[in-house]
Parts: structure tokens; C-alpha cells; sequence
């Protein structure tokens, strides 16, 4: 079905967008700077965004922030300028900062990564496909979509107490976790092999990692780039923190958790458990002692890693949370943003010209799950395993980084358009990176299981700083960093080689109490959602 050109009131629209934050915004976004012509409705369920987690971005993320989106002025008046990925670990029975062992940069970045205010971010992008003539209803609740193919879809909305029903060329569902489509199809599932939960925060009164009231307190200078502007965490076997600066002077605080491993606090409000249990690592302590949690802004998510079985179809497609998420660990949630967007908005822009786009979507379909297994087995599988030893994550953190530097970010800076157009680690190469990413990722969580039987595991936790002084950037630096990785990992091979792992999942005198509950069916959450679904497994704070 076409819509006449001549009638701009009737009730069909080339494209109607379920969900007006980052990825559907982007989505109007683009499709309009190349086709201003086509009609184009956005839903928003929200009256105004909040702050939400995916604060953090990597380096695909900022090539598409800056490259793509063009938003270079308005990431460098409104957020903050991200330097790195910092890593901090601890021993039983220390308390003094400057003893814990540290992984980080030396010196700045060079490539733009940022530290996000979403709901700032969220709101510019929505503004600037409204600007470049996206329709938008605001708030406005999805009743009911029928996905009939190509011009013959219809979504059923109610906005200012009135329902409207409208007919559509594309729907694409950009509902975040609320994931409409993947519900109505019956398609949603739990990742069970990556039981992960999160809660997190946003603190006010934090004290400052680069602050002379830091350094009085024991911890010294260290490296040239400033610390407080990295994405710092605190490591544990079977959890980690995030502490992520906003331009606004809070931070945002959060623990993540394999519940087979580690159980955080559980009694009380969100922030207070919180503070709890960033206060039992010096790092934390130091940071978090005079901080207080702000009321209302804390959540908790259970069984945060999910999927899809299918995330495109015959006229409408998933993209962003909506399609998928895995683990936040590494900062990569807006990469898979950036990719599904770019990828969708090629697709439609084909579909839209009269092209017959059946193979090119069945082919997204496949890439997408494809690409979504193999960057889990790469480096989420069993992972948080090793996360609390400091000798295993200095190997993992080379290699990890040096793959994702040497495919991804490379890939992406040198041939944007085509690199955006298709998922990461698709492809005969990607599949060998992502082969052997997954094989080291293995032997990492053994040792790990290793050194728990031998006692030895974190035995370089405290004293042992490990500066990253040559940057990523560049494929020789980058094979550099992969071949100190991978001597790292053989020296850990060697040391570990005729000692047996104690089994998986116990705690083996960890002092770690696992947690036996496995397995829930998917619950909706408020991120991004263009509907009144179910709110997700979530608790506000107290």
C-alpha cells in the first residue's frame, strides 16, 4: 500500500516507531535527513524521559553519536567526556585505597567515548526528529498493532483520552525492554545460561577519585588522565559495580550479579543496600561514605539478559532493546543500538524506493541472533567467574579490548556506512574473532575455578597497578596490547596447569554465598516503552 501524496491528513504513514527514546528517535532521525518527504508517527508513552541506565558509551557508540547522529556540539555542552574503562579489585581484610590493584589508562583516549545523561539525550533526539518532521504522540498509550506485512500494518493508539487507528508501510518497534513485538509474536526469551540481576542509584555528594581530599585519604596521583571521568568498577568474583559521573555532579552507582555466585544486600531501601555494599570495597568507601542516594531515582532489574528469536519480518522490524540485551559490563548496550538502527533505517529506505527487500530482511534476521550468540560466548559465558581476580581480568582486558579495537571500532571508523549496515561479528572473520574470543573466555573462567582450589585466586589484588600507557587506537597498537594479552594468559596457563578446577558455581571458600533461584520468565520494564505494558521486575526506591 502507498499512501496518496496529496492527501498529508490521511491515517497512513510510511513508518510508525513504537517508542520515542534513543532508538527510535535516531530511527526518525535518519530516514527523514534522506527522505524528508516520508510521513513519519512516533509514539511516546512518557510525558518526559528519565534518567536511565546506558550512561556509559564505547567507541562504536560514540562513532554513531558523532559520525552518524552529528551530535559532537551538543555531547560536548551536555555530557561528560568519557577517559576509559577502569577496573579496581580488593582483598579480604584491606581497607586502604591506594593497596588496591588498578586497571586503566595511562593517558586520554583518543577516539570520543561519553558519560550520558539519557534523559538529556533522549529528549535532543526526539527534539531533532520532530525538527526534521517526524510526527509525534506524546504521551500517547499503544493499544493494539496488527503487523499484516508491507502497507498493510495498523496500530491502535490513545492519546488525550481519544483512540486513533492508523495504517502503516513499516511499524518498528523501538519499545525498549517493554519489547511489544517480540511479546505479541510470543518470541521474548530469558538468556538462562547468563543469570545476571542489577540495581543501581543516582548519588549526589560523592567524593571525587582526582580530588586533594582523595589523596589525603591514601590514594595517590597515579596515571596523566583523570580518573573520576572513566567508567570506574569495582570488581568481585561474581559481581561488579559501575560508577559513572553525570555532567550534572551525581553519579550513577549500580552492582550487577550472577545470582549462582554472589547475593548483594537485600534489606532495605535500593540506595541503602546499595551504599552497602559499595562501602564494603575501599574504593567505594572512599567515594560513597559522605554520599546520599536521590530519592525516587533507583530501580532494580531482574534476569537482565534477553533475546529475541526474531527481530524483523515482513514489514516491521526490532531494534535496540526491544530486540535484545546482554550485559553491561563492557558499556556495548548503545552499540547494538547503533547497528540495528542503521541497519533498519537502510532496510526501510530500500523497502520505501520500491524494492523488493524479502532476502535483505530474512538476512538482518539471521544476522542479528547470529551476532547476539557469538558476542555472548566471547565474553559474557561463565565471565563472572574471573571478574574479582586481577591477573585473569589484565589478561581478559587486553584481549578483549584489542579484538573489539582491532573488528569493531576499526571497522566502523574506516567504513561507516557499510560497517553500520550489518551487526557485529557477522561473517566468516568476525565468526573466527568471535571462535577464538570465545575459547580464551573459557580458559580464563577454568583458571579462575583453578586458583579457587589452589587459594590463589585475586593473589595479585592488592598492590599490583597495571596502566594501559599505549592506547588502543591503530591496529599495531592494538595487535600490541592482544599479544601482551595473550602472554598473560599462557604465563596463567602454565601456573595453574596441573592443578583441577573445583566445580562450577559453588563458593567454594570464597566467602561468596551462591543463590539457588534460577530461571524466571521475561518481565517488561519502563525503558524506552511507547506502551502501558507490565513494568518490569523493578522497585523504586523506598
Amino acid at each position: 500500500m502507498v499512501r496518496p501524496a496529496d492527501n498529508p491528513d490521511t491515517d497512513h504513514y510510511d513508518l510508525v516507531v513504537l517508542g520515542g527514546a534513543f532508538s527510535g528517535s535516531s530511527l526518525g532521525l535518519l530516514l527523514k535527513r534522506k527522505r524528508p518527504d516520508l510521513r513519519i508517527l512516533i509514539i511516546e508513552k512518557s510525558t518526559k524521559f528519565d534518567r536511565k541506565v546506558g550512561e556509559s558509551t564505547s567507541e562504536v557508540a560514540g562513532c554513531f553519536l558523532t559520525r552518524i547522529l552529528g551530535l559532537s556540539n551538543h555531547l560536548a555542552g551536555k555530557h561528560f567526556q568519557k577517559h576509559g574503562l577502569r577496573l579496581w579489585f580488593n582483598a579480604p581484610g584491606n581497607d586502604c585505597p591506594s593497596r588496591c590493584s588498578e586497571i586503566g589508562p595511562y593517558s586520554q583516549a583518543r577516539f570520543p567515548t561519553y558519560q550520558l545523561d539519557r534523559e538529556i539525550l533522549d529528549q535532543h533526539l526526539l527534539d531533532e526528529s520532530v525538527k526534521a518532521g517526524c510526527e509525534l504522540a506524546r504521551p500517547a498509550t499503544i493499544k493494539s498493532f496488527e503487523l499484516g506485512g508491507v502497507g498493510r500494518n495498523t496500530v491502535t493508539y490513545k492519546q488525550d483520552g481519544e483512540t486513533r487507528s492508523v495504517t502503516a508501510n513499516w511499524v518498528a518497534d523501538c519499545s525498549g525492554k517493554a519489547a511489544l513485538i517480540a511479546r505479541h509474536r510470543k518470541t521474548l526469551h530469558t538468556l538462562d545460561d547468563h543469570p545476571v540481576h542489577s540495581m543501581w542509584v543516582r548519588f549526589r555528594n560523592v567524593r571525587c577519585l582526582d580530588s586533594q581530599e582523595a589523596r589525603s585519604m591514601g590514594l595517590p596521583a597515579g596515571p596523566f588522565v583523570a580518573r573520576a571521568s572513566a567508567t570506574n568498577h569495582l570488581m568481585g568474583r561474581g559481581w561488579w559495580c559501575w560508577i559513572i559521573p553525570l555532567s550534572n555532579g551525581d553519579f550513577s552507582a549500580g552492582v550487577t550479579w550472577d545470582e549462582r555466585l554472589f547475593t548483594p544486600p537485600s534489606e532495605g531501601p535500593i540506595g541503602q543496600r546499595l551504599k552497602e555494599h559499595l562501602l564494603s570495597h575501599p574504593i567505594g568507601k572512599l567515594m560513597f561514605e559522605p554520599a546520599e542516594p536521590i530519592e525516587n531515582d533507583a530501580r532494580i532489574y531482574k534476569y537482565l539478559p534477553y533475546y529475541t528469536s526474531e527481530v524483523c519480518g515482513d514489514g516491521w522490524i526490532s531494534m535496540g532493546d526491544a530486540a535484545g540485551f546482554m550485559d553491561p559490563l563492557y558499556s556495548q548496550g548503545l552499540d547494538y543500538c547503533a547497528h540495528g538502527t542503521y541497519a533498519a533505517h537502510k532496510l526501510i529506505l530500500r523497502s520505501l524506493s520500491g524494492e523488493c527487500v524479502k532476502e535483505s530482511t530474512a538476512q538482518h534476521d539471521i544476522q542479528y541472533r547470529q551476532s547476539y550468540n557469538r558476542w555472548f560466548k566471547s565474553l559474557y559465558l561463565n565471565k563472572y567467574q574471573y571478574l574479582g581476580d586481577s591477573d585473569l581480568m589484565r589478561a581478559a582486558f587486553l584481549l578483549d579490548l584489542a579484538t573489539y579495537f582491532v573488528g569493531p571500532v576499526q571497522l566502523v571508523y574506516k567504513y561507516t556506512d557499510k560497517e553500520f549496515t550489518h551487526m557485529p561479528y557477522f561473517g566468516p572473520i568476525g565468526g573466527g574473532f568471535a571462535k577464538f574470543m570465545a575459547f580464551y573466555n573459557r580458559r580464563l573462567e577454568v583458571i579462575a575455578r583453578k586458583r579457587l582450589n589452589k587459594g590463589t585466586y585475586g593473589k595479585h589484588n592488592l598492590d599490583h597497578p597495571y596502566f594501559i600507557r599505549k592506547s588502543f587506537e591503530g591496529s599495531p597498537l592494538a595487535f600490541g596490547h592482544f599479544f601482551r594479552g595473550v602472554r598473560t594468559w599462557l604465563k596463567l596457563e602454565i601456573e595453574n596447569a596441573f592443578t583441577s578446577p573445583v566445580p562450577k558455581f559453588t563458593d567454594a571458600g570464597s566467602g561468596e554465598t551462591p543463590v539457588t533461584s534460577f530461571h524466571k520468565p521475561m518481565e517488561a520494564s519502563s525503558e524506552d516503552s511507547a506502551s502501558g505494558a507490565p513494568k518490569a521486575a523493578m522497585e523504586g526506591a523506598k
